[in-house]
């Protein structure tokens, strides 16, 4: 009897003591839970204001939009429903990482008075310029064919005609696409720093510049547009989306052309092939180099 008395208190100790431990341990890890829960909310937050943003979906009509296939399927529904929010959110968080920038004071009814749909209504092409596009796996380089327009957006247009066609400025020959986020867009153009953590315009002494405005919406595949820096200024970094729908870059991003698929030129079968390669985390860098090994203006 006096056996199983001793047996008991231990057991109760031991208990006690597990207990004491486990409390401890929670309250050692609380802080950091609280952190990261902090963090999250503060990721979402941005990404629902991102998504809200010009003609991007709000979170709302996410959640009762259907991208496609018939609505009738009512499980199908559901998971379509399901996977547009969770791409729409999560395009809005990686754009907010990958590019954090200062949102422009642009008033709703500017916004919508001179919103330009290039599905619908595409701007007119003014110039076309062309970049020979080499793989190192290739010894033949692919030429894109890009159109600008140039009426609508004349100074971001300018800068990089003029990076097109310097022979003894600075220039996109010799540079690469250093960042490829699939199913979003492929990244390139930074001149005098390969990790695309800057660029170099063509006026001023390579000084950013302002952007004329944000009027053109990301409704078109293939739509190229300029990278931003920390304060809204762009270089001669640009992208060029892969996906019809890029909400998330509305009221953030300049657009000022488009790829023309033209000739012999390998048009988004091409930007497709530069989305698919394998890339290095965390930046997403291609493994083997995507280089611009020359560039001009398409004649005629």
């Amino acid at each position: 009897e006096r056996s199983r008395t001793v047996t008991v208190t231990v057991s109760r100790v031991n208990l006690l003591c597990r207990r004491r431990r486990n409390k401890s341990m929670v309250r050692l890890a609380l802080p950091s839970l609280v952190g990261l829960w902090l963090l999250l909310c503060l990721k979402i937050t941005n990404a629902f204001s991102t998504i809200s943003t010009g003609s991007a979906p709000s979170f709302r009509s996410a959640l009762t939009a259907v991208p496609s296939g018939n609505a009738d399927q009512g499980g199908s529904t559901l998971h379509q429903r399901r996977d547009f929010v969770i791409k729409s959110i999560t395009a809005g968080v990686v754009s907010n990482m990958i590019h954090p920038v200062v949102e422009p004071a642009l008033a709703d009814d500017q916004a919508e008075t001179s919103a330009i749909d290039p599905s619908i209504d595409p701007p007119k092409i003014t110039q076309k310029v062309y970049l020979d596009i080499k793989f190192v796996k290739y010894t033949t380089p692919t030429r894109l064919v890009i159109g600008l327009f140039g009426d609508a957006m004349p100074r971001t247009v300018e800068n990089f005609l003029a990076l097109c066609s310097n022979t003894d400025g600075p220039t996109y020959s010799g540079t690469s696409f250093y960042r490829v986020l699939s199913g979003m867009s492929i990244q390139g153009g930074a001149i005098g720093n390969s990790n695309g953590k800057s660029g170099t315009s063509a006026f001023e002494g390579g000084k950013p510049f302002t952007p004329d405005n944000f009027n053109i919406r990301h409704t078109k595949t293939g739509l190229v547009s300029a990278v931003r820096t920390m304060n809204g200024e762009i270089d001669s970094r640009f992208f060029i989306q892969t996906e019809a729908d890029a909400g998330w870059a509305d009221d953030r991003y300049a657009a000022f052309g488009v790829v023309l698929e033209e000739g012999e030129s390998g048009g988004m079968d091409l930007v497709r092939r530069i989305s698919r390669v394998d890339v290095k985390t965390p930046q997403n860098s291609p493994n083997d180099p995507i280089m611009i090994v020359g560039c001009g203006i398409v004649e005629g």
